[in-house]
């Protein structure tokens, strides 16, 4: 550039961006302070580019390629698979950074949050947008651990394929499953990628006999490695029967230095069988392209290589391109409603000091513009976006529009949040409800109908612990209470509610180390000094017995008499599945006269009722509840009948007999042969039942289900057990009723009697 700067600030210079790469076109420069398109970079997070000089034919093409070479694409995987080096290597090789991050060193793009790089371990997703020979690829690295599944789920919703990252000496593990459920509730065609091949113990075939096995799906071995373990030295292509393998012709070996060249019998014959076979199998099982079954979701490509050793991570990206789809092969049906009209999906929210809430959004159709006003359907409320940002982790670049199929953050939304639906107006959120109307075989549909336009948002799991914060003086509460704010908007699985009795903060999470780091962010980001109270179980209610109840609610307000009589019946839930939504019914003489303007009322008593116990306050579980009769004075207003109505509900409570239901685990323990017995002993005494012992190489992988109450510090005694070998995971699977025994000594402990 000659020491000159471009500024871009929503003016951009076309000849000043066909020289250079796209990740140069936006000027990042290493250890170099410099503002950039209204966005400041830090010195610690600097980095620069080494792509080749790429022909721009114009400013559009650079911010919004054309959809067909658009791939939206996550790194998903069990902890500690791989996934942040696998895509440090692939911003390394696309060119988006010169120097290779280590998770160890904690100098990673996308694991950018100080307590990340201080763990080793990714907490939240990052997004970074980067080209890969022509195509644009917007990735997603999202976590590993349990604690933050809410985290992926997000990602994986706005998303249209995913590379699924594997320890190649451990197979498919706990985690691994999790994700990969998800991935197929929101139907994401996948690649697999064998990481860690030259890892001791790494085994191929174990590997996809696994994910045969496990995840119960048809692998396609489109590549099989030159040797395992410490021999590990390339791959084969067995589509091409190419061999890549990769040289070292110096003391730094960055995977850029490799030879293509065809197989031949006399270079090794048992590996030229072995590629033989599999590409005559390959060509069995695929009648048709290997895109379309992967597209599809008949099979998963499997690749492998070593992405710390730096093998392996230009053919997945070109797996990326050739076998994943572009956004516009995905089937939305509510596009045919929207037509070209804008529609998008707010995913996630980060909160940003000197801009306020930075919100993630996917575009499905239509277009995004800088100081354009939105509507979002979900808050019914009309906002106006002032900027547009193109992610690169913890780095922003401001962009002149958004295209369909495209993903980026919006500064200026000040209401919108995970899973809320975006579009231009309220006007053509109501034109498209007409067009599903419509579709739907209805003549009309009323503007109650664009509720049905929501795009699908993120189901979110009920926390299992929490615990109470408090400021370091009252004087702090108010920044605390922002605090807390800010960082629930940001992160929709923590829970934050005032205790009734004490009017303390509670804090609920989804484990023990979700709350540990909200306390850690709350104490950096926000500078506030708080004490967290002794962790807590998130114990559930629900009823024995049927019971009935009546109440009666007479008062008079200033100059209105306010009457309400009601008679509420309770019941244990008949229905399958565990919910804390009670089941609500009329009974046939009171849904025959009851106004409609009064059943949200109602409904509404009936709800609050169950959001705390009769017995100890948690949320009460599987009951229907019927409305007998109800009997409303003229003037009533509905607050009076929702509290009626909560009253009465809890009577019935009581007279139901309440039984408290705990979380109960699934766990899985890899440990060594020599400390299996130790750990088994362990698991005993905290009344845990095991439920299967694998064999996983030279390990055993312990499958159980634990009460959580028991798991409290867990992973203390365990390294003390096994000399910090073995590792585990932990996942809610039930709630499970208490024993008499158990209820009696928990009642007697929250009450402090023991």
């Amino acid at each position: 550039m000659g020491g000159r700067m471009l500024r871009i600030m929503g003016k951009f210079s076309v000849n000043a961006l066909k020289s250079s790469s796209l990740c140069n076109k936006y000027m990042y420069f290493r250890n170099t302070k410099m503002r950039v398109m209204g966005v400041t970079q830090r010195n610690c997070s600097l980095r620069n580019y080494s792509s080749p000089p790429g022909d721009v034919k114009s400013l559009h093409s650079v911010i919004n390629p054309h959809i067909s070479r658009i791939r939206n694409i996550g790194i998903m995987a069990h902890i500690d698979a791989g996934k942040t080096t696998t895509t440090e290597r692939m911003l390394y090789y696309s060119g988006y950074i010169r120097t290779l991050g280590d998770v160890d060193d904690g100098d990673t793009v996308t694991d950018f949050m100080a307590q990340e790089r201080e763990r080793g371990i990714t907490i939240q997703s990052a997004a970074v947008t980067f080209d890969w020979k022509d195509y644009r690829i917007n990735l997603i690295d999202t976590p590993g651990h349990v604690d933050f599944t809410v985290e992926v789920e997000r990602c994986l919703r706005v998303l249209d394929g995913a590379v699924a990252v594997f320890d190649a000496s451990a197979g498919v593990e706990a985690q691994t499953l999790t994700v990969w459920r998800q991935a197929d509730k929101h139907q994401i065609p996948r690649i697999c990628f064998l990481n860690k091949m030259d890892k001791n113990r790494a085994s191929f075939t174990y590997a996809v006999e696994s994910i045969k096995q496990k995840l119960k799906t048809k692998p396609l071995l489109l590549q099989l490695p030159i040797g395992e373990a410490k021999t590990f030295r390339g791959l084969v292509d067995v589509v091409t029967k190419e061999q890549i393998i990769w040289k070292s012709t110096s003391d730094v070996d960055d995977g850029k230095n490799f030879e293509r060249k065809l197989l031949l019998e006399t270079d090794d014959p048992n590996l030229f069988q072995e590629v033989q076979d599999a590409r005559n199998t390959l060509i069995e099982q695929l009648q048709s392209a290997i895109r379309r079954i992967t597209l599809a979701q008949k099979a998963v490509p499997v690749l492998c290589g070593s992405a710390l050793k730096n093998k392996g991570v230009q053919p997945l990206l070109d797996a990326i391109t050739l076998y994943l789809p572009a956004p516009n092969e995905r089937s939305y049906e509510f596009l045919q409603w929207y037509k070209d009209d804008l529609c998008a999906l707010a995913f996630k929210v980060l909160h940003d000091k000197c801009r306020g809430p930075l919100v993630f959004v996917r575009v499905y159709s239509g277009s995004l513009k800088p100081q354009s006003a939105v509507y979002n359907i979900n808050k019914s409320c009309t906002e106006r976006m002032s900027r547009l940002l193109l992610p690169f982790a913890d780095q922003q670049i401001e962009i002149p529009s958004l295209m369909p199929g495209n993903i980026a953050l919006t500064v200026g939304l000040k209401q919108s949040a995970t899973g809320d639906t975006i579009v231009s107006s309220k006007a053509s959120a109501v034109t498209a409800a007409r067009r599903a109307g419509r579709d739907a075989g209805e003549k009309k549909r009323s503007v109650s109908g664009v509720d049905s336009l929501l795009l699908a948002g993120v189901e979110i799991p009920e926390p299992v612990f929490f615990c109470t914060i408090e400021p370091p003086s009252m004087a702090k509460q108010q920044d605390l209470d922002n605090a807390l704010s800010c960082l629930q908007r940001e992160d929709p699985s923590l829970k934050v509610k005032p205790d009734p009795d004490t009017g303390q903060t509670i804090l609920c999470g989804m484990g023990e180390l979700h709350i540990e780091i909200i306390h850690d962010r709350i104490k950096r980001e926000y500078g506030i000094e708080t004490y967290l109270g002794p962790l807590q179980i998130a114990y559930r209610e629900t009823i024995l017995n049927a019971a009935q109840a009546t109440d009666i609610l007479d008062k008079t307000v200033g100059d209105k008499r306010h009457c309400v009589t009601a008679e509420i019946e309770v019941r244990p839930a008949s229905g399958e599945g565990a919910t804390t939504k009670p089941i609500i019914s009329y009974a046939e003489n009171v849904s025959e006269v009851l106004p409609k303007e009064l059943q949200g009322a109602i409904e509404n008593g009936i709800t609050n009722s169950c959001i705390q116990g009769p017995l100890l306050g948690f949320p009460v579980q599987d009951i229907d509840v019927t409305v007998q009769s109800l009997t409303v004075h003229p003037d009533t207003s509905h607050t009076m009948i929702s509290a009626c109505v909560s009253r009465c509900v809890q009577k019935a409570l009581k007279k139901a007999g309440i039984q408290i239901l705990e979380p109960l685990m699934n766990l899985e323990i890899t440990v060594s042969e020599d400390h299996l017995s130790a750990a088994l002993a362990d698991l005993a005494q905290r009344r845990g039942n095991i439920q299967e012992i694998q064999s996983r190489q030279d390990n055993r992988v312990v499958v159980a289900a634990v009460p959580l109450a028991e798991m409290m510090g867990y992973s203390t005694v365990l390294r003390s057990l096994t000399s910090g070998s073995a590792t585990f995971t932990l996942e809610l699977a039930s709630y499970q009723a208490l024993s008499s025994q158990e209820q009696s000594a928990l009642l007697q402990r929250r009450m402090g009697l023991v």
